[in-house]
């Protein structure tokens, strides 16, 4: 507001009864009432000059008016009334500095109100912040942004004001430093907590409703906080999680697949033939691929391997079906055809199972065949199974 050195100047080379302290006073009073009834234009020039800059195409235009330049203005239309009249009336110098840094504080606010005003605005919904400025931030975490924003504006208004007023700020600055550094150490766990959050909400990596397993609990996520996540699990107790252990664990979204697989492998005994494996391959192959739910493109139905007791029959199969509930029941249905396709050939599933073959039994021990008494805790003849 010292924009104007030449003023007092100039009022003093005016004719002497423009100089009478009446005078100076009725001039300081129209000027202060010309420059106030004057801010209606001054806030409709500014509308102009935006919409000139093409600010305003992608907001409302009243909103914006409302409420980022009308306060504002005033505001300012109220130090400009203010310095130039007091110019006029040339008061005594504490006046004089006392109004100076009264209004210089006024024009502070008022770019307060207006950067006050656009943070609003901006953040207003996520779509309206990237349509403005391109940047991409989650509809959770816009609260948070607003507020650290609006905490920020207010903090470095609030030290030039008090600068403006001839106060030292660098102590204070210095001292708020230590205080943010004793209080973050202080509130360590909830400041990572809170980031915590933030990454959960920007990265998404689950959502409210859906089934997930981390290494510390399994189950369905019924909130999401600032400080913890809380998931019922399949014994329907709840587990709170906080926010940063959340974060840091590897998570398995279960409710996240586009499809599930069936994977197993079925045991044939060893007294089935190569014709009977072939047809055995070939019908469950047919099987799945008339299933409606099954991707034929993943179907693997294949003789892989001469087992310990068994021949090895690796199924394979991607199943269309997210929900759990439905994929059970198809894998149900899948295994009974199975079980069919097996009885139907003739063939028999294998389980463990071991021969013990002995070749001279110790004294005193008659072999079961001879239907002589057991001894021992053995219990086997030659040839028998020890069925495992």
């Amino acid at each position: 507001m010292h924009c104007m050195p030449a003023l007092s100047s100039l009022i003093d080379q005016l004719p002497i009864v423009l100089r009478n302290d009446l005078v100076r006073v009725a001039l300081a009073i129209g000027a202060f009432a010309l420059i106030w009834l004057l801010r209606n234009l001054i806030i409709r020039i500014s509308r102009k000059l935006l919409q000139r800059l093409r600010v305003m195409n992608r907001l409302p235009v009243e909103v914006a008016v409302r409420d980022i330049l009308a306060r504002p203005v005033r505001i300012l239309t109220l130090a400009l009334a203010l310095d130039i009249s007091i110019r006029i009336l040339n008061p005594e110098s504490l006046v004089l500095q006392f109004v100076f840094r009264f209004t210089r504080s006024l024009v502070i606010i008022a770019l307060a109100l207006l950067i006050y005003g656009l943070i609003s605005v901006l953040t207003q919904s996520r779509a309206r912040l990237y349509s403005l400025t391109g940047v991409r931030v989650e509809d959770a975490l816009l609260p948070f942004v607003r507020t650290g924003l609006r905490l920020i504006l207010i903090s470095i208004g609030l030290i030039f004001v008090l600068h403006a007023w001839g106060y030292e700020v660098t102590g204070l600055i210095a001292g708020l430093g230590l205080g943010g550094l004793a209080v973050s150490l202080a509130a360590q766990e909830t400041i990572s907590n809170l980031f915590g959050f933030s990454m959960i909400v920007t990265d998404r990596p689950f959502v409210v409703g859906e089934f997930i397993k981390t290494p510390d609990v399994e189950g369905v996520v019924e909130r999401v906080g600032l400080r913890s996540t809380s998931v019922r699990q399949l014994d329907q107790a709840v587990v709170t999680i906080p926010n940063a252990r959340l974060a840091a664990a590897p998570i398995l979204n279960w409710s996240r697949l586009s499809k599930r697989w069936i994977n197993f492998t079925l045991r044939i005994n060893y007294g089935a033939t190569p014709d009977q494996i072939e047809l055995l391959l070939e019908r469950i192959r047919a099987m799945l691929y008339d299933r409606d739910a099954v991707d034929t493109s993943s179907v693997v139905v294949q003789f892989i391997d001469f087992g310990e007791n068994s021949l090895h029959i690796l199924v394979r199969a991607y199943v269309n079906l997210p929900n759990w509930l439905e994929f059970t029941q198809e894998r149900e249905r899948i295994n009974l055809a199975v079980m069919r396709i097996i009885d139907e050939i003739g063939l028999s599933i294998a389980y463990p199972s071991r021969s013990v073959y002995i070749e001279k039994l110790p004294a005193g021990i008659q072999p079961l065949s001879s239907g002589g008494p057991v001894a021992g805790a053995s219990g086997f003849g030659p040839g028998d199974h020890d069925q495992e």
